[in-house]
């Protein structure tokens, strides 16, 4: 399956460009809406802002679970599986095992927060928002990959290499 990636300088929210799509199109391709900055950016429960300074990853992918394989009955499994990849992915990157899982969708570093991923079930389709503070920590309790391990990653570079970690794990995990 290939990727189409849509870019956006300024968005509300990944999020709800991406189930909007779904919504509306029939997918051919999996979808990748990522941003520079979000206005609207939001975490898991209803309130909870996630603030997206210019620099950092905002990156919302549509995968198609049928191509997966993975059927209706097994979504609810999907938020702690993309965590966990997040975390795998993200400590091959840094090659630190101080990047820890914050059950049930965020990464941290040190006690401190450097990613969380924001899952929504459009069946046959799954939205998944991930956001990655790369050179800015937007909050006290924040950290990201600049000041934590002196990386500096391009969001445009994550886009893809990111998606395909994804995918095939999810593959992989599912194919029976």
């Amino acid at each position: 399956m290939k990727l189409r990636i849509r870019h956006f300088e300024e968005i509300g929210s990944t999020n709800d460009l991406a189930l909007e799509i779904v919504q509306k199109e029939k997918l051919s391709n999996d979808i990748a809406v990522i941003a520079d900055v979000q206005i609207n950016g939001r975490g898991r429960l209803n309130g909870r802002v996630w603030h997206s300074p210019k620099g950092n990853f905002y990156c919302s992918y549509v995968l198609d679970l049928e191509d997966l394989s993975i059927p209706q009955n097994e979504t609810n499994m999907l938020t702690s599986e993309i965590i966990s990849l997040l975390q795998q992915y993200l400590k091959e990157l840094t090659h630190s095992p101080r990047v820890t899982l914050k059950q049930p969708n965020d990464i941290f570093v040190d006690n401190k927060k450097l990613a969380g991923v924001l899952t929504e079930i459009s069946y046959p389709y799954v939205v998944i928002g991930i956001g990655i503070n790369l050179i800015v920590s937007p909050v006290e309790q924040a950290t990201d990959l600049k000041s934590a391990f002196n990386l500096l990653v391009k969001p445009m570079d994550l886009v893809e290499n990111l998606y395909e970690y994804m995918r095939t794990k999810l593959k992989e995990c599912h194919s029976h």
